[in-house]
């Protein structure tokens, strides 16, 4: 599928970085010691005298790395400031890569960085408590295009575009586009068109002349899945694809973006990637900036594939008060990784293939997934772990990722030893519940036109947010052992007083073979080919409480897999609002009838909801047949 292989190509892009290495004194101590001295440093001092701005980021870095080592020879613990210009715009073709450091402020006043380049714009690696603040990134020539539908084959499979003034139409920036994204939209709700195919994709994109391109599509934009809608004549689109991530954050502690407005990024717009996370954002913007100059149409989209990602840290974010827009993928996402059983080398011992380098250390807790069932088969602590090449296990290795998006290290395996013996197979399955973004809490924030909030980590809270015209789910939450082998299970979530309206817009999730089924899912995705509820309990203390659903194209609620939940007093409106459910609920054998459904689900409390009736709308609440009923507590829920 072209969505797989775009989403890796993401997580693969490579980073052109400025490398600026600072001196990291102990952690954490220069951000709560009250007597460290300041190093402050006026951006205007380098600008001033640099023949471009790369060159006096680099020098003003390079000044304030000085004077941290001088200042650690001298016993001292210092922090660091940068003032950037008051509302001064500057223009970089070199990402800047700040490495190593305890404590940094980069304080813009307004400023905005344009990053000229398809490259990243900020790179932070190795440190802890560095804070951006009150700062605007952009990319100029922008990352995507976009524009209106002037022609289309029979077959839709080549489709023209007139591209809106001010927007790329030349041919080198229309050679990157590949296995990228091809997005029919609403120019009224600047989102995803309803009844689109969230997202077609072009293998090429070629410029015809001034303004007019052609791309050509992997598949027929008009092969139409269950509650798909054609394309035409006149439809807008966006096409974009991916390469380096705006911001990216590795193996760091406690970063935080406070006023930080992120317009554009190539790939994702914030990546943190290992390490003990803590990210902070507060009051940040991810939205599509302002109209190009010379153009008379707004921009469709911000970020050409998730506007935030966190992976395999330990803790997870604290995102406050932030708005997000027309990311072309997930608006959060937070998980960590299975690492698949190769063999059982003798007990306790065994050879596991990661997906990717990363997620999984000595002295982590881990937990079991058996394969085909799911269920856990214990936990226990990772006493030892050695890399090591082995190609005559490429095979191998290659059978336990069929069906899944591939490894990226395909003869490289972990010999792992563990503090218990586990009855693990191969094909089983462990993840660190160490490095899985802990404590994530997502609250006050706007999502429009986006993908899913997506938790995967345990001891999470979504709280008084408001989702509005999502492509796909509004909120996700469970495991994804079956394609991405993203972890975990929810455990301990709550979804509370968040407000929902014309969610779920694009036809992928009415498809046969869709097991997100509601604006709020819980759940499971299952490997391609399964069927039915997976007999799996492994959600885990589960609330779904004070939210407002209406205008839901599918479910307001779909709960499967879980052990311990409560859907109390929410307020559904109109679900299945185009007046069918398509092909939704098939790969499960259920008809939907419903605004609240719940499978495979024990232990559970569905109480003082109401639900609007509708054509599709039968009933407030459905409780499958493979819930054990005596375990199920349901009542006080109204059909209005």
């Amino acid at each position: 599928m072209t969505f797989m292989c775009r989403r890796r190509a993401l997580l693969l892009a490579p980073f052109f970085v400025l490398s600026t290495s600072f001196l990291r004194g102990q952690r954490g101590q220069a951000e709560t010691n009250r007597a460290a001295k300041a190093v402050v440093l006026e951006m205007k001092d380098f600008t001033a005298k640099s023949r471009d701005h790369d060159t006096a980021f680099e020098q003003a870095l390079a000044s304030i790395g000085k004077m941290a080592t001088e200042a650690k020879a001298r016993g001292e613990l210092t922090r660091a400031v940068l003032n950037l210009e008051k509302n001064t715009t500057y223009r970089i073709k070199r990402p800047i890569e700040v490495t190593q450091l305890d404590s940094l402020e980069i304080n813009g006043h307004g400023a905005e960085i344009i990053n000229t380049t398809l490259q990243s714009t900020l790179h932070i690696k190795a440190c802890s408590h560095v804070t951006i603040r009150d700062l605007s990134v952009d990319y100029d020539p922008l990352p995507f295009t976009q524009g209106t539908i002037a022609a289309l084959d029979p077959k839709a499979l080549l489709i023209t575009v007139k591209v809106d003034r001010g927007y790329p139409d030349d041919a080198k920036f229309l050679a990157t586009i590949r296995d990228g994204i091809f997005g029919v939209m609403d120019r009224r709700t600047k989102s995803l068109k309803p009844g689109a195919r969230s997202f077609l994709s072009p293998a090429s994109v070629e410029r015809l002349g001034d303004g007019l391109i052609k791309a050509h599509l992997q598949w027929s934009a008009n092969d139409l899945g269950p509650g798909q809608l054609p394309v035409a004549v006149g439809d807008a689109v966006a096409i974009c694809a991916g390469s380096a991530h705006a911001i990216v954050v590795e193996d760091s502690t406690a970063t935080s973006f406070i006023g930080f407005n992120l317009r554009a990024s190539p790939g994702m717009g914030i990546l943190e990637n290992a390490g003990h996370g803590g990210m902070i954002l507060q009051r940040i913007v991810i939205a599509p900036g302002p109209r190009p100059a010379g153009a008379t149409a707004d921009r469709l989209i911000s970020t050409n594939s998730d506007g935030t990602h966190f992976i395999a840290v330990e803790q997870g974010p604290s995102i406050e008060g932030c708005t997000f827009a027309n990311t072309c993928d997930d608006a959060v996402n937070v998980h960590g990784f299975y690492f698949f059983v190769v063999e059982k080398i003798v007990p306790r011992s065994y050879l596991i293939s990661p997906k990717w380098d990363v997620g999984l250390r000595t002295g982590d807790e881990v937990e079991s997934c058996e394969n085909g069932s799911f269920r856990s088969l214990g936990r226990t602590r990772l006493v030892q772990l050695k890399k090591k090449k082995a190609p005559e296990l490429k095979g191998k290795i290659a059978q336990l990722w069929k069906g899944k998006s591939p490894t990226t290290v395909p003869d490289m395996v972990y010999e792992i030893e563990l503090q218990n013996d586990l009855s693990l197979k191969t094909g089983d399955a462990l993840t660190s519940l160490s490095r899985i973004g802990t404590g994530t809490t997502i609250r006050n924030c706007s999502f429009h036109a986006c993908g899913r909030v997506m938790v995967k980590s345990p001891d999470s809270l979504i709280d008084n947010n408001q989702f509005s015209y999502a492509y796909a789910v509004a909120i996700h939450a469970g495991s994804d052992i079956g394609f991405w082998a993203e972890s975990g299970f929810a455990r301990n979530l709550t979804i509370r007083n968040n407000r929902f309206t014309h969610c779920i817009t694009g036809s992928n999730n009415l498809f046969t073979d869709s097991n997100a089924l509601g604006a709020i899912y819980v759940g499971m995705t299952p490997p391609a080919g399964a069927n039915g509820f997976q007999k799996s309990f492994e959600n885990r203390m589960v609330t779904i409480e004070g939210n407002k659903i209406d205008d839901s194209y599918i479910y307001a609620i779909f709960v499967t897999n879980a052990d311990g939940v409560k859907i109390v007093g929410n307020i559904i409106g109109k679900t299945f609002i185009r007046g069918s459910a398509f092909a939704a609920g098939r790969l499960y054998g259920i008809a939907a009838s419903s605004g609240i459904f719940i499978g495979m689900t024990r232990n559970a409390e569905i109480r003082n909801n109401t639900v609007a009736k509708g054509m599709v709308t039968k009933a407030p609440a459905t409780i499958d047949r493979t819930c054990p009923q005596s375990t199920i507590m349901a009542h006080d829920n109204s059909l209005t």
